[in-house]
């Protein structure tokens, strides 16, 4: 008979130590009150968990803004920098962005690099190894505080190997590649997402401690649909959940280049506006000129715009029937086209009988969406971003933690690569 291997006081108070960082890393903050509920430990227990990671240098308090209510505001707890740090990434189609963030969900450092439509993977490749390092330097960070880093790129990304499922939009990049160099580098585990994925988590997160069930939609030069539950993305069995862009909206339309005829992208996406109206003899150069030409009128650009955003509405009010989101968030160039773009979003989803009323917006985060949600990725998985808080304690931990807690401070800049 095996004998049944009870767990040590330690192994428990590391345990219990690892539920208070966990929500920490979540919600980026909590109170004793907000750590007592959600871990469901005793008062002097998570007063005890609070005053190691104090000690050790990882955990800062600060006081919350007064609010309207009479009384002293509860004081905030937060992971300083000295827990860890996170490296964000967004390859995008036309850019490049890097990010570095603590576990507070402070952004210590930003850097934006503008490319050319179509550039080349080994290009960008070495811009984001570069921005990295130069990212890291502008945040004073020491390697040995990073945990993590995760890259969003526009494909369907396998959860298991982060493979591509499908061709994405940046020809010639190889995600695995990318996080296993920056993993090799650095010396951390780096994950690949897809970036309306990340959008989704991005803006939830921005949201509130505790996230919102929120949809996010990337309109660009495809259709995106990234699916948050709280601090959680939702992938599907096969990391295939959010194609958006290839539900049917015209069973006799066009063949897609998945296979499928009609699909929703072929009408809504910039791509597929460009290819509709290059097939009426109106050739423009990019989804800029697209939106430039139908903020000054012209009817036929109108005409396959608003075609392209009603079949998209009649597709979010199906979906907000079957997920019934307490938010859709629009994100992407397409949504510069504001009203002609939100007004018949909003039309069909006041038209679902069930509920209350769907909160539609333009997304909180604009272009930096998907680049705040990768970092949102390795704060809130503390799983496979290990922090510093699960290293034993040493004597001189604290003081070593605290001599490498530097204030927050955010950098951002913004360049252009010829």
């Amino acid at each position: 008979m095996q004998r049944r291997v009870q767990p040590t006081s330690e192994a428990i108070r590391a345990g219990n130590r690892a539920r208070v960082v966990d929500i920490l890393r979540r919600s980026g903050s909590a109170t004793r009150a907000e750590l007592i509920n959600g871990t469901g430990l005793s008062r002097a227990t998570v007063s005890s968990l609070i005053g190691e990671l104090a000690d050790r240098g990882l955990v800062s308090e600060y006081q919350q803004p007064a609010a309207d209510s009479p009384g002293r505001p509860p004081t905030r707890l937060a992971l300083n920098r000295a827990a860890g740090l996170a490296i964000a990434v967004d390859v995008g189609v036309r850019h490049v962005a890097v990010a570095v963030g603590d576990l507070s969900r402070s952004v210590l450092a930003e850097r934006w690099v503008s490319l050319p439509q179509g550039h080349s993977a080994q290009r960008g490749t070495h811009i984001v190894m570069r921005s990295i390092e130069t990212t890291l330097a502008e945040a004073e960070a020491d390697r040995d505080q990073v945990v993590g880093a995760a890259i969003s790129i526009a494909a369907p990304i396998a959860p298991d190997s982060g493979r591509f499922l499908v061709p994405g939009v940046l020809p010639g990049w190889n995600g695995p590649e990318l996080a296993e160099q920056i993993s090799r580098t650095w010396d951390i585990p780096a994950a690949v997402e897809n970036d309306a994925n990340l959008g989704a988590l991005g803006e939830s997160a921005a949201a509130g401690p505790h996230g919102q069930d929120l949809l996010y939609v990337k309109l660009a030069s495809r259709v995106g649909l990234g699916i948050a539950f709280g601090s959680a993305i939702y992938r599907g069995r096969d990391g295939y959940a959010g194609e958006l862009g290839h539900v049917t909206a015209d069973p006799d339309g066009p063949t897609c280049w998945c296979g499928r005829r009609g699909c929703l992208e072929l009408y809504a996406g910039a791509e597929g506006m460009l290819a509709r109206l290059a097939g009426r003899g109106i050739h423009l150069g990019d989804v800029s000129e697209l939106i430039q030409r139908a903020q000054a009128g012209d009817a036929a650009v109108l005409a396959v715009i608003e075609d392209g955003t009603r079949r998209l509405a009649r597709a979010l009010g199906t979906l907000a029937l079957v997920l019934n989101p307490s938010v859709i968030a629009l994100g992407g160039e397409l949504t510069a086209l504001g009203a002609l773009l939100l007004d018949p979003v909003h039309a069909e989803l006041a038209a679902v009988p069930f509920g209350s009323p769907v909160a539609v917006r333009t997304s909180a985060l604009g272009p930096r969406a998907s680049l705040m949600g990768a970092l949102a990725l390795v704060l809130s998985e503390s799983s496979r971003f290990t922090d510093q808080s699960s290293a034993p304690a040493t004597p001189d931990s604290g003081r070593a933690a605290a001599s490498s807690a530097v204030p927050s401070r955010s950098h951002h800049h913004r360049s252009t690569v010829s």
